[in-house]
């Protein structure tokens, strides 16, 4: 929704695949599936939060690029530039199978960009406005605007200026620059809330969350 109202210059067949790929960039495994997804103690596991594990799990790296890819070329791509984004850091120093992971990817970027006939600096540009997306919803959704009026930035719009992001007095959402068609628009986001802070096992949390009534949050962004 806050991709779809972003006002932004793109021709229709780039526009379609960059929406897909911002709404479904990070669907390369079912988490409610994970056994990873639990912690020591039974507890659901904050995405944000690491597993302790050393070497990355290449398999939902992957599932992302092969369904990413069989969608669309573009698609591919700004999942691998996600990837980069993600895990282009020290852990690759250490861990060899991801380190070759991204090598691949190099390869497999500049396949695409050949491909396309697309410029890298033209796809770094469609990424930054996937990633700027992806980093608003989850403040949104993770309830992380600050109260009181106090701005916060968000990330570098596709073009490269930093927005920032308040609550007005009303609880209406602004956003500076104002980058978005529409001087104001709704967006919503679906959760569940679950009472039981342990489960014996990635099965009993999944039947929880089965069961768990779904709730739905609206916001109002205003200029």
């Amino acid at each position: 929704m806050i991709a779809y109202q972003y006002n932004i210059d793109l021709p229709v067949e780039i526009m379609v695949p960059v929406i897909v790929a911002i709404a479904e960039h990070d669907e390369g495994v079912t988490e409610t599936l994970s056994h990873r997804n639990l912690t020591d103690a039974g507890a659901p596991r904050n995405f944000t939060v690491a597993d302790g594990n050393t070497k990355t799990d290449l398999t939902p790296l992957l599932s992302l690029i092969e369904i990413g890819n069989s969608k669309s070329q573009l698609n591919g791509l700004l999942s691998s530039l996600h990837l980069k984004f993600l895990y282009d850091g020290d852990k690759r120093k250490t861990d060899n199978g991801l380190d070759d992971f991204l090598k691949d990817q190099e390869q497999y970027r500049t396949t695409i960009l050949k491909n396309l006939y697309i410029h890298k600096k033209f796809a770094a540009r469609l990424y930054r406005f996937l990633e700027w997306s992806d980093a608003f919803s989850l403040l949104i959704c993770l309830d992380k605007i600050q109260h009181e009026g106090r701005k916060m930035e968000i990330s570098k719009s596709p073009d490269g200026d930093m927005n920032t992001v308040h609550y007005k007095p009303n609880k209406d959402i602004c956003v500076e620059p104002w980058p978005f068609r529409s001087p104001s628009f709704k967006v919503f986001y679906e959760y569940k809330i679950l009472e039981q802070l342990q489960f014996t096992s990635m099965e009993a949390f999944n039947e929880a969350c089965k069961a768990a009534k779904v709730e739905q949050a609206v916001l109002t962004l205003l200029k």
